[in-house]
């Protein structure tokens, strides 16, 4: 999740008082605390903004599955 990460954090640094910065903000709060997110902001941001959520969203994806095949893993190994 590093790149969308990153790139959300250099546009919130760069635009810090932007509405569209502050929902990706939220966003980035809500999947790493696991809490809810109105999906309909997204709807609301330029086609960047927009892009760079899905990024993000794409990695987290991507990160939790990852995680979850290694918890199941070593819960597989565990059991012997």
């Amino acid at each position: 999740m590093a790149n969308a990460v990153k790139n959300i954090a250099k546009f919130i640094k760069k635009e810090s008082e932007n509405d569209e910065a502050k929902v990706l903000w939220e966003l980035c709060k809500a999947l790493e605390g696991e809490s809810s997110f109105d999906l309909q902001k997204l709807f609301d941001l330029s086609v960047k903004s927009f892009d760079l959520a899905l990024k993000l969203l794409d990695e987290w994806r991507i990160d939790r599955h990852i995680s979850e095949r290694r918890i199941q893993k070593y819960l597989d190994l565990s059991d012997d």
